[in-house]
Formats: structure tokens, sequence, C-alpha cells
């Protein structure tokens, strides 16, 4: 069974192809090679929220993402837990998880993080237009200074 595939609430119908959209979007966040598959998940103007970075736009999206691939982290991997829909028919979720982060030190470190997506359709594709990231970034930092 995929990680990536979360729970929905029975009594507010979820858009199906918003928990396919996460299922592909989170394998492309665990994936180091896919950068411009990640920043089309979004809409050209999108404003992207990771921790306390915040940026506007694929280009600068592309940029932040690139970066996180750049620092101590080497593999990711997501478990999305659940969706929560703002009521019925919402193109507004939260979602919850956590992701298991192996470093470049050999060390592995374990967070929960919480999120928040706006979706749009574009062309008869769901991309999100707006997404922000609730994650405590310190485990990470303490784990890849040792």
């Amino acid at each position: 069974m995929s990680t990536y595939k979360g729970q929905t609430p029975a009594s507010v119908p979820v858009d199906p192809r918003i928990v396919s959209f996460f299922e592909n979007f989170y394998a492309l966040s665990d994936n180091p090679t896919t950068h411009e598959e990640y920043v089309q998940t979004l809409t050209a103007d999108a404003d992207y929220i990771m921790g306390t970075k915040k940026v506007k736009g694929r280009d600068d999206i592309l940029t932040a993402r690139k970066g996180l691939w750049s620092g101590p982290v080497k593999t990711r991997k997501h478990k999305l837990e659940k969706i929560f829909p703002f009521g019925k028919d919402s193109n507004e979720v939260m979602v919850y998880g956590s992701v298991d982060y192996g470093l470049k030190n050999g060390k592995e470190v374990s967070v929960e993080w919480a999120g928040r997506a706006i979706f749009v359709e574009e062309q008869g594709t769901l991309k999100m237009s707006f997404y922000q990231v609730y994650l405590d970034s310190s485990p990470v930092a303490a784990a890849a200074k040792d």
C-alpha cells in the first residue's frame, strides 16, 4: 500500500482527484531528480511556504525545491496520514503526516508535519495555487551537526 494515500473523513466527501494528486505529489517530493515535474504541480504564480521560507512562482519554487536537496538530506520518505477538506466540495485542504529523512552523515530522523493546500483547475488538471508546510526542522539540523 502506498504511504502517499491519506485517509479522508467518511462524513465529508473529498474530490478523489485530490487524493490522487497527493499520491503523485509526495512521490515526486521524495525523488531528488524530479524538480521540474514537482514545480509543474503548482500554478505559475503559486504561493509556496516551506517552514520559514516563503516564495512565489515556479522559478522561485524550483530554486527552493533544489535547495531542499542541497543540504544535509540524502533521502526523504513521506507518509501522508490524513486529508481534511474545508467543507463539502472544497478546493482547500489540510494534510497531516510524517517524513523520514536519511541524512548524508548516515543518521535518520523522522518528523511530523502538516500542510495547507488550495487547488485550482487548469485545463482539466488540478494544481496547487497555495501550499504551506508546517514543520519543525530543528531535529534534522541537530542530527546534521553531529
